[in-house]
């Protein structure tokens, strides 16, 4: 028999080892959330069992985790979820997992339609290639005054979208469509929010194994520069807006923001805002129009 925390402080090393974790701390973390998930402990209580020992069938279940995670699965498809904005998403292989500068963008978003002339009736909102679900139903559940359409051309990140629609109980609210891009709305929108690929193509391979190997590629390759899907969007913006008070925002790469800002100006009119993330990049552009 092994103690649980001796068990527990050899996995971490062992995710340190096979670089899946930047420091101990991190891979103690990701280790007491892999023996909870098998043992059906929350992680206080895993820590609060540290000098127990393991049982036999729970160790053998948290190995095989940890073996996932040592061949740099990432730990939110292990676990099936991942938290982000306080809400937690059900998400899949095949579906972007949920990261925290995709906060930025919510924040922004909830701001801009809190501030919409339509906010005390009712403001439609498109979430553009919305994976998880994360950036539509995040508004939805913040801004009951919305009605939300949540686009994405993958079905499986439609699926986990619907899945996500149920648990958050906003299925009156938010609209699930299949299409490219804006093409599939049924009306236009006052609102347009989007975190679409912006990786520049040659740069996916230089990315963590958790991520080259294992999250899909059409939710991350952005083109040569990483603003061709940007550009597409852009493109489709005019026939979608309405003509009224109508407000954009995109999450954007390291060092696109200004290319960014250009396009949407040209479109959207208004003047662009950039917005920094909490590391301090500039990652969502905002253009508004009429208020």
């Amino acid at each position: 028999m092994t103690a649980l925390r001796s068990l527990l402080h050899d996995a971490a090393l062992a995710l340190i080892s096979a670089r899946c974790s930047d420091d101990l701390d991190e891979g103690r973390l990701e280790a007491e959330l892999l023996y909870g998930e098998v043992s059906g402990l929350s992680r206080a209580s895993v820590i609060a069992r540290g000098g127990e020992e393991a049982s036999g069938e729970t160790v053998t279940q948290f190995e095989g985790l940890l073996g996932r995670r040592l061949s740099h699965e990432p730990l939110a498809y292990i676990l099936g979820r991942r938290e982000c904005y306080g809400m937690t998403f059900e998400v899949e292989p095949g579906v972007l997992i949920p990261r925290p500068d995709t906060e930025t963008l919510i924040e922004v978003t909830l701001t801009a339609v809190r501030a919409h002339p339509g906010a005390r009736r009712l403001v439609r909102v498109a979430d553009v290639g919305t994976g998880s679900g994360l950036v539509g139903l995040a508004v939805a559940k913040h801004a009951v005054a919305t009605k939300v359409y949540s686009l994405d051309s993958s079905t499986t990140a439609l699926a986990a979208a619907g899945r996500n629609r149920k648990r958050f109980g906003l299925e009156s609210r938010v609209v699930l469509l299949a299409g490219y891009l804006l093409e599939s709305l049924p009306e236009r929108v006052d609102v347009v929010t989007a975190n679409l690929p912006y990786v520049p193509t040659a740069v996916i391979e230089t990315l963590a194994a958790e991520v080259r190997e294992w999250e899909p590629a059409g939710a991350l390759d952005g083109g040569a520069d990483g603003l061709d899907v940007i550009r597409a969007l852009v493109g489709q913006l005019a026939e979608h807006l309405v003509d009224g008070p109508r407000a954009v925002l995109l999450e954007v790469g390291v060092g696109q923001a200004s290319e960014v800002a250009e396009l949407m100006e040209a479109v959207v009119g208004g003047t662009a805002r950039v917005h920094l993330d909490l590391g301090g990049v500039e990652r969502v552009v905002e253009v508004r129009r009429g208020f």
